[in-house]
Formats: structure tokens, C-alpha cells, sequence
């Protein structure tokens, strides 16, 4: 979901009143400027659905990679965590066992 819906309301609103989709989109500024001008060339071309469809894909793509990224970048901690609770698991255990083990003596 859009975090600023009003911004498509604006670009709505410019659509409306005539202007073209790709300027609108250009004048509302807040659009990534390689999706503007895709959306400007399939305009021209006469190709919109193809041209919002490459735009789809693309967004599609690095919104992948940021999240394998992500991934990536998570894997290390949780490694990280995991072992802190075994061995805490670990001390817990063998600590009475070997309190008890010094009672024997």
C-alpha cells in the first residue's frame, strides 16, 4: 500500500484535467524518474500496457533483490543468536552438574 496516497490522488486530479500520464507523473516529482520515462516512451509509442507492465518488472526485480539482500544480511545474526541460546542452554545444564560433582568430593 502507497504511504501517500494524495500523491496519486494529485497525479489523478492532472489526468483528468488532460495531461498526459507520464507528465503528470513527472509533475507530481515524487516518481522514480526511469519508471516516468518509460511510461512517457510507451505514451509516444502508442505501448502503454506494455510499458506499465516493464515498469511492474522492474519494481518487481529490485524490490527481490533488496529483500534476498536483506536476507543475507540477517542470516549472520540469527547464526549469531542461535548459538548464544545453545550455550546458554549448555551452561545451564552442566553448571549444577558440575556443583554436584564438587558436593561428591
Amino acid at each position: 500500500m502507497d504511504p501517500a496516497p494524495s500523491r496519486w490522488e494529485s497525479v489523478s486530479g492532472r489526468v483528468r484535467k488532460g495531461y498526459r500520464l507520464g507528465q503528470a507523473l513527472q509533475d507530481e516529482g515524487s516518481f522514480a524518474e526511469d519508471a516516468v520515462y518509460i511510461i512517457q516512451v510507451g505514451e509516444a509509442g502508442g505501448e502503454l500496457t506494455e510499458a506499465l507492465q516493464q515498469v511492474a518488472d522492474n519494481s518487481w526485480e529490485i524490490a527481490e533483490n533488496r529483500m534476498a539482500r536483506l536476507a543475507d544480511l540477517v542470516e549472520p545474526v540469527m547464526v549469531l543468536v542461535l548459538g548464544a541460546v545453545v550455550g546458554f542452554v549448555v551452561v545451564a545444564i552442566l553448571l549444577p552438574i558440575f556443583d554436584l560433582s564438587s558436593l561428591i568430593r
